[in-house]
């Protein structure tokens, strides 16, 4: 069956576009000028407005559903928990005159910002004391015995650890600040107020809260970004001219692939899009696959001047062969990742959807940008390659072509191995999932979950139906499920409704048990309330129809939460089957827990989706199934070692690594589909099988290991950075680039010789519409 060559019209098209450009490369030049600086405009004006970055957990799970629905409504009767500025004060008696000196110092200066709701501390604790049924309330601080005072559930291991060596200060700040950038200058001037205070010399201070991480996560990512960007663009500039030879030739690519990503910066500003953890992963993207097009646009071009072209004529050849190469590559991955909007989470949708833009984008700017500078470059300047390197090509094409069957069945073994070798790999955020252990928040955190009670808030909310939360038979059910739910794993601290009414009835007649009458629950509170205290307000609703347990967690994972939620729903239901009341166990620790998971299980399984439009997107593009399946398969080898090595370095599935994935699905598609266009090209043009692969390995593997080698010298070096998040990605896109250079130029061509001649026969063409 013969080749189906492209339509002559198509290909004469594409020729005098790449001619047209090189003889009207100043206009061209001008053009790609004015709609840069059109670019950088829009990107200016919404930085003027805002930087669009949040990377808070709310970002993630703020697209409705049940569950946040559900929050959302309870947070209406009692006050947000999770907004908290913590300052950990640590030596060996927080309680000496000193000490409490400094607490007091920091405790008023802190209440004097017009963001800070309220401010708890020891110096603002109260307590409870009855004398001849009279009830009273004491203030903690002007106490002889402060530490007596605080042996109570309310306080014990909340406001003061057992061997009196760690405090707290808790500056609520107002709940409408929950973006981390409204957060930003709250928690920053918060900071310089306990920055400004004189304390003792052994006395250490810690800044911590859900606020301050949120804050300084997005603080770390940016100065990451700050550092490394121009790190990774001369180290991309220096390695891309070495690896060309000649510093005009490798500014092609360059230019093309930074003009991509900030046009494609400028339409996404432009849309108002605001930048989470997942789609800031987007102009990545598009710097990755533009310089690999790039590069595969300028190595066409300097094979054609070598051969003896004109720049013209160089030029219009380069364009009407890589034209259709890069459009199959960019339209083939934008559908890919445009099938996400299928997903069930927003930031999954909205990421597919941007995703595919940029994309789209970077083949029109690379497409423009490169033919342009390369016609202003001087054709002397433009080396070919050393006959060293041309043969050690072949003979890595000789080698595959004879070990072929070897090579499929190890990669086979190999590829099995990875599976099982990865398969307990589960996805589990982490508050500090971010931090190495030495870093001040990283054991701010620690000394916290070990002294005092954690950070992050969850709580059982228990609504009525019928009736009032005050019912004895109800506060003793509550009693029963706080006892339960603070014996799990996570939980470090609770205080429930029942507890308190228990502690009250204590001071007020001597019986450490709750009363079995609810008028003697009611007369006990009414004087509860005259004594001016609202010490139940974030337990139990205005019109006594719920009540809360309330913990704080340590940060043990998000799987220990879901499972923990599930433990607990399943015991309130049990305790309080037939009776009239409705068990939530939520809070935004726990939402975002099931956020972050949804979205790591709806990423993952948005590949799968992915890899499957690319394999029919391929197959209606090639019209060919078996070069569908057979350019498919080597996406699928780079997962897997990604897969592996994350398991290898000892890390969950997060949202700080699993962006990884998508990484490694783009960059794989697009070198795969280089290599089987050049494959199909050299067909077309009636070469026989054997001499397109060794045409495709000098041609497209050539460019695909200059790919690969660029990207690798410059996303290797974010392995040093300090940030765990970006540490992770600069490992395991290393592993993602060489398991891609093994899967193209080893497995794809072994599958082509082997599915078209399992004789060895050289001459035998592969049939292809």
């Amino acid at each position: 069956m013969r080749i189906k060559p492209n339509p002559p019209e198509a290909k004469s098209r594409s020729k005098n576009l790449g001619m047209m450009i090189h003889r009207n490369r100043w206009t061209s030049l001008f053009l790609l000028i004015a709609v840069s600086l059109i670019a950088c405009f829009s990107i200016v004006q919404r930085v003027k407005k805002e930087i669009p970055v949040d990377f808070t957990p709310q970002a993630i799970f703020m697209d409705g559903g049940h569950d946040l629905d559900r929050l959302r409504e309870i947070e209406q009767h009692f006050i947000r928990e999770d907004n908290d500025f913590i300052v950990l004060l640590n030596s060996s008696n927080v309680l000496s005159t000193p000490h409490l000196k400094s607490i007091e110092s920091i405790h008023l200066a802190l209440e004097k910002h017009p963001e800070v709701e309220s401010v708890f501390s020891i110096y603002s604790a109260q307590t409870l004391h009855s004398t001849d049924g009279m009830l009273e309330i004491l203030d903690v601080w002007d106490h002889p015995q402060i530490e007596d005072l605080l042996n109570n559930s309310a306080y014990k291991g909340f406001l003061l650890s057992e061997d009196k060596s760690t405090t707290l200060i808790r500056a609520r700040i107002d709940a409408a600040h929950e973006r981390s950038s409204d957060l930003a200058p709250i928690i920053n001037d918060l900071i310089d107020i306990v920055d400004q205070q004189s304390v003792p010399d052994d006395l250490k201070i810690h800044k911590t809260g859900v606020p301050h991480i949120r804050v300084e996560v997005v603080d770390m990512m940016l100065n990451d970004n700050f550092v490394y960007a121009p790190i990774l663009t001369v180290l991309f500039l220096v390695t891309i001219s070495l690896l060309f030879g000649s510093v005009w030739l490798g500014l092609a690519p360059m230019g093309g692939v930074l003009v991509s990503v900030l046009w494609a910066l400028g339409i996404l500003m432009a849309m108002g899009i605001q930048f989470n953890v997942l789609s800031i992963l987007v102009p990545l993207l598009t710097l990755i696959i533009g310089v690999a097009d790039g590069i595969h646009v300028a190595s066409r071009y300097r094979e054609e001047i070598i051969r003896g072209q004109s720049q013209e004529e160089a030029m219009g050849i380069t364009m009407q062969k890589m034209l259709s190469a890069c459009f199959l590559t960019t339209f083939t991955t934008s559908v890919g990742f445009l099938s996400l909007i299928v997903a069930q989470t927003k930031v999954i949708r909205d990421f597919g959807l941007h995703a595919s833009i940029s994309v789209m984008v970077a083949f029109v700017a690379v497409l423009w940008v490169v033919p342009t500078w390369l016609s202003f470059v001087n054709v002397q300047s433009i080396k070919k390659h050393p006959s060293s390197t041309k043969r050690l090509y072949e003979k890595l094409d000789q080698w595959v072509f004879k070990k072929r069957t070897p090579i499929l069945w190890m990669t086979l073994l190999l590829c099995s191995a990875l599976v099982v070798f990865g398969q307990d790999i589960r996805p589990n955020s982490h508050l500090l999932e971010m931090y190495h252990k030495d870093h001040p928040t990283h054991e701010a955190i620690k000394l916290a979950e070990h002294k005092l009670s954690g950070i992050v808030p969850v709580f059982v909310h228990i609504e009525m139906k019928d009736g009032s939360i005050l019912e004895p038979s109800i506060l003793m059910k509550i009693k029963e499920l706080d006892q339960f739910f603070s014996a799990q794993d996570p939980v470090l601290w609770s205080s429930s409704l029942s507890d308190q009414i228990q502690e009250l009835h204590k001071h007020l007649s001597g019986e450490n048990t709750i009363p079995e009458d609810i008028s003697i629950i009611e007369q006990e509170l009414y004087l509860l309330e005259m004594s001016n205290s609202d010490s139940l307000s974030h337990l139990m609703s205005s019109d006594q129809k719920r009540g809360r347990i309330l913990a704080l967690c340590a940060d043990s994972g998000g799987q220990s939460y879901i499972e923990m939620r599930h433990s607990v729903q399943s015991h309130a239901e049990f305790l309080f089957q037939d009776l009239p009341v409705n068990i939530d166990v939520t809070g935004d620790g726990m939402m975002a827990s099931i956020g972050i998971d949804q979205l790591i299980v709806d990423l993952l399984t948005s590949i799968g989706l992915v890899l499957i439009v690319i394999f029919f997107t391929l197959y209606l593009l090639l019209r060919n199934f078996k070069m569908a399946l057979i350019a498919s398969l080597p996406n699928i080898i780079p997962l897997l070692f990604t897969l592996a090595a994350l398991k290898l370095i000892g890390a969950d599935l997060q949202t700080s690594n699993v962006i990884s994935f998508t990484v490694a699905v783009g960059l794989a598609v697009d070198d795969t589909i280089h290599f089987i266009v050049r494959y199909r090209q050299e067909l077309q043009a009636g070469k026989s099988h054997r001499y397109a692969i060794t045409q495709s390995f000098t041609g497209a593997g050539h460019a695909i290991v200059l790919t690969s080698i660029l990207l690798l010298v410059g996303f290797g070096t974010l392995a040093t950075s300090s940030l765990t998040s970006t540490h992770h990605f600069g490992v395991l896109i290393s592993v993602t680039l060489g398991a891609a250079v093994f899967a193209d130029l080893f497995f794809l061509p072994a599958m082509l010789h082997w599915v078209n001649n399992k004789s060895e026969n050289p001459n035998t063409e592969i049939k292809i519409n």
